[in-house]
């Protein structure tokens, strides 16, 4: 089953390349946040020593990176970026219509937020026994493009983020 960091931005993402990206995931200490998860030390070095981003449609602006972190054929984390303003429109209702149907607490703001995005970002991944550091990877990526592009992010168990002031992910206030 896939799980998803989505980021909501408010500038646009659509120059970002595949090094700037993996630069901007490289400026997180991995090796201590896959501590805190409990990942394996083996496993979160390995990572790191494999992580590379392949641009998988490099005829256009970013629209669709895998990020590399592990050997072999083997599900890694895809990036993906909606590539039209009609998708992101789409999508913003589609949600907005599921919010509200859910009664979502924190609808307000992230009804505000929304008003305002021009892109939207998936990091997807498994779920799978051997995966240990895909959510970490797709936490660091969305973290990093909300910060960057003034993003907010819905995480991989539906909960709502925005970045305090130091970058770090802070609940996204009512």
């Amino acid at each position: 089953m896939a799980l998803r960091y989505t980021v909501y931005c408010r500038k646009p993402v659509a120059g970002v390349t595949p090094q700037q990206l993996l630069s901007g995931i490289r400026e997180a200490d991995l090796l201590m946040i896959a501590e805190g998860e409990n990942v394996p030390e083996e496993v979160a070095e390995a990572a790191e020593d494999n992580l590379a981003i392949a641009d998988e449609a490099p005829d256009k602006p970013f629209t669709f990176y895998r990020l590399i972190y592990r050997p072999g054929d083997v599900r890694q984390v895809d990036v993906e970026r909606w590539s039209t303003i009609e998708e992101v429109r789409a999508d913003i209702d589609e949600l907005l219509e599921d919010l509200e149907a859910e009664h979502h607490p924190r609808l307000a703001a992230i009804r505000r937020h929304l008003a305002g995005i021009v892109d939207i970002v998936d990091a997807s991944f498994g779920s799978s026994p051997g995966e240990a550091m895909a959510p970490i990877l797709a936490s660091e990526t969305a973290r990093w493009l909300a910060e960057h592009f003034d993003g907010i992010v819905r995480a991989a168990d539906g909960s709502w983020w925005q970045l305090g002031s130091a970058g770090e992910y802070a609940e996204l206030a009512p």
